[in-house]
């Protein structure tokens, strides 16, 4: 799955390979592996500096 993430500054991020995609009590965190390094990580957001997100599963 392919997630993209528009923050309230204006910045845009975009993260690869997303599995386990969960809302926490404050947010949302995920799994993801960087697509330049191939490591997988765990990243959380807060619904506060989020403006909103887009999922896409890939094919």
């Amino acid at each position: 799955m392919e997630l993209i993430l528009f923050t309230n500054n204006g910045q845009t991020y975009h993260f690869y390979d997303v599995t386990d995609f969960r809302p926490t009590t404050t947010g949302f965190s995920f799994m993801y592996t960087g697509k330049a390094t191939g490591v997988t990580r765990q990243a959380v957001f807060n619904n506060t500096s989020i403006a909103g997100y887009a999922l896409a599963e890939t094919i």
